[in-house]
């Protein structure tokens, strides 16, 4: 339950064939940078970018997938997967009283299959809101409403979606 600072995480992997995991080699690389700033009091200002690439020619249930608990709620995951993916988010959450708390946000997210080959008229959509209830001191429960182009969905986690 971040409230202040940045967070950068870049990852690289690499499926050999020889190892046996695959019968095709590829690469997979994500990027997360996330962002939290306290507005006023009991407010926080988060933001999220997140990237997902693969290069080479990964099997389909290794493709980037959109969608899910904490990236692009109203989604379910992998209802929308390519090659590569970009998604952002942008959330508010307050504080109200005692150990209740909300969230609002708004976001957007495209897979593609390759660079040249995105289309930012394919960008989807994201919006919801959240009930937050803090279990305990920077662990909360939340109950998201998600909603996305065509679809929407109910989310119950522990811990912030980023």
């Amino acid at each position: 339950n971040a409230s202040k600072g940045i967070f950068i995480k870049a990852e690289a992997k690499w499926y050999p064939e020889w190892l046996g995991n695959t019968r095709r080699s590829f690469g997979r690389f994500t990027l997360t940078f996330d962002f939290y700033q306290k507005l006023w009091k009991g407010a926080i200002f988060a933001y999220d970018l997140y990237a997902d690439f693969t290069a080479g020619t990964p099997s389909w249930h290794m493709y980037a997938k959109m969608g899910g608990m904490e990236r692009m709620r109203g989604y379910y995951e992998g209802r929308y997967r390519d090659r590569q993916m970009v998604e952002v988010q942008a959330e508010l959450r307050q504080h109200i009283y005692n150990r209740h708390g909300v969230a609002v946000w708004v976001g957007a997210g495209n897979v593609f299959p390759t660079f040249g080959e995105f289309n930012p008229a394919h960008t989807l959509p994201n919006y919801g809101v959240g009930y937050r209830w803090e279990f305990k001191n920077k662990v909360n429960v939340r109950f998201d409403y998600g909603f996305g182009k065509g679809e929407n969905s109910f989310l119950f986690s522990i811990n912030e979606a980023f």
